[in-house]
């Protein structure tokens, strides 16, 4: 099992198969949405929400739905779990999708708990969404990645540059192959962006071979759940 976000005891999000980036982005999406209608976080019965597909996507999402449609059939099978009073509970993050209206419309069923684990201000998957959606470009791509990585546990990761290019989605910008413009115009205002909303501190440290920088190391440390929700 993965887990999805580090949250409060009295909830866990868990997946058999590995968690994309993409879906957590989703993920964070659908929070958005519950947000954007005032949903409580306790509701008696499962909630339909209507997201515009172009957001499910993400910014360097494909076009068409192809992907999108096998990261919601992913989503189905993230699971949640917690005790209550005691007792072991178990349910699904997403009970039910369609896309409707031509492709531009997602519909997505999401169970009471599933509703809870996004809007509980104590879990990591609503601190979450609140950061990315206000987030936009290569600040929430950045973002994307460090969530990505704190959820092997680990306080650093190094990419490669070409494989941080990727990643940020300008490995076809021939300009960013030097160093000095992919840090200026890219990784200088992610990291800006992503240290200013307040839920992570972040640094970067180039890492040189000879005279060369062959890859960059992001150091971070995530606020407690309950100090981030202030934010």
């Amino acid at each position: 099992m993965r887990e999805i976000t580090v949250p409060s005891s009295a909830v866990a999000l868990r997946s058999d198969k590995p968690l994309t980036p993409a879906m957590v982005s989703a993920i964070w999406e659908l929070a958005s949405a519950l947000d954007a209608a005032r949903i409580p976080a306790e509701v008696d019965n499962s909630v339909w929400l209507e997201v515009p597909s172009r957001l499910l996507r993400g910014e360097d999402g494909r076009n068409d739905n192809v992907w999108l449609r096998e990261c919601l059939t992913r989503l189905t099978g993230v699971q949640l779990s917690g005790e209550w009073r005691g007792d072991p509970w178990g349910a699904v993050l997403l009970a039910e999708w369609k896309i409707i209206q031509g492709g531009s419309m997602v519909r997505a069923l999401i169970p009471p708990a599933g509703v809870h684990a996004l809007r509980s201000p104590q879990n990591f998957a609503k601190i979450e969404a609140r950061a990315a959606h206000s987030l936009t470009g290569h600040g929430r791509q950045l973002y994307v990645l460090l969530a990505d990585k704190k959820r092997l546990g680990r306080p650093f990761w190094t990419f490669t540059l070409d494989e941080l290019r990727s990643l940020m989605g300008v490995a076809d910008k021939k300009s960013y192959e030097r160093w000095n413009n992919f840090r200026q115009w890219v990784l200088d205002p992610a990291l800006a962006a992503v240290n200013d909303y307040g839920t992570v501190e972040v640094s970067m440290t180039p890492e040189k071979r000879g005279r060369s920088v062959h890859a960059v190391t992001f150091r971070w440390r995530w606020k407690d759940p309950h100090d981030a929700a202030e934010t």
